[in-house]
């Protein structure tokens, strides 16, 4: 084993982790002159994979020119394949259009270098949708959308993702139900001179998952002379039969 090979395949680009497992092995198996020759179903059975597919990407290494196929046949008539590993630096993916004096193909944004063991037990990767807006946060689909209609306003995108994050911390879903119990106490805090983004903003360093409008006045977020300027809900009900 050559660890200079080692350390020269797994910083090598193939374009696929399963290539670039096959080449780490071939690596593993070389000199220090690069050379080795492991038949197919060594490989194959070292990497966890069909013959076939060693195959494959052994033809494909050999296309980007990370290595050389000799064919020798032995003396009692049986052949073996030897390897002659090139790690030459220019070597790369699209490098020969590089070499070429031509622009290089465009690739998509590199991630950071798999593990060995992500190598070597390959797993699905699941991407996230990137939020491109506050309905995003809360919309998955149009069956599913929300109705914020009766709130006075909607927060700052940022502060209403940190409560959001506060709410999956406490496995607190958003729900419809939720968010109407919210609207009549956010209508009273506009009223008394507080903003949405305020509230949201209390809500968050407090971990508040919800909130009432009593907590405001007490947290001191709303002053308390705004609620004793509006007594009239105290004395006049609209339920009330007699009124």
């Amino acid at each position: 084993m050559s660890m200079e090979l080692m350390v020269k395949a797994m910083k090598s680009k193939v374009g696929n982790p399963l290539r670039k497992l096959v080449l780490l092995k071939l690596a593993d198996n070389a000199n220090d002159q690069g050379e080795c020759w492991p038949s197919y179903s060594y490989i194959a059975e070292q990497c966890e994979m069909s013959r076939r597919s060693v195959m494959d990407h052994v033809k494909e290494l050999e296309t980007s020119g990370f290595l050389r196929r000799e064919y020798r046949k032995g003396v009692k008539g049986n052949s073996s394949n030897v390897f002659h590993l090139n790690f030459d630096e220019k070597r790369s993916l699209g490098s020969e259009s590089v070499a070429l004096g031509g622009e290089s193909p465009a690739l998509p944004s590199e991630s950071p270098a798999l593990p060995l063991v992500n190598l070597l037990h390959p797993e699905p990767v699941t991407l996230e949708p990137v939020n491109e807006s506050l309905k995003d946060l809360v919309t998955t689909s149009k069956k599913s959308a929300l109705d914020f209609s009766k709130w006075p306003a909607l927060p700052g995108k940022q502060v209403f993702k940190d409560w959001l994050a506060v709410r999956q911390q406490k496995k607190a879903k958003l729900t419809q139900t939720a968010i109407n119990r919210l609207a009549p106490h956010l209508v009273k805090a506009v009223e008394a001179g507080c903003s949405v983004d305020d509230v949201f903003e209390l809500c968050v360093s407090r971990c508040w998952i919800g909130f009432e409008f009593d907590w405001l006045v007490n947290a001191g977020l709303v002053a308390r002379q705004a609620v004793k300027a509006d007594w009239s809900h105290a004395v006049f009900d609209d339920e009330d039969p007699l009124i």
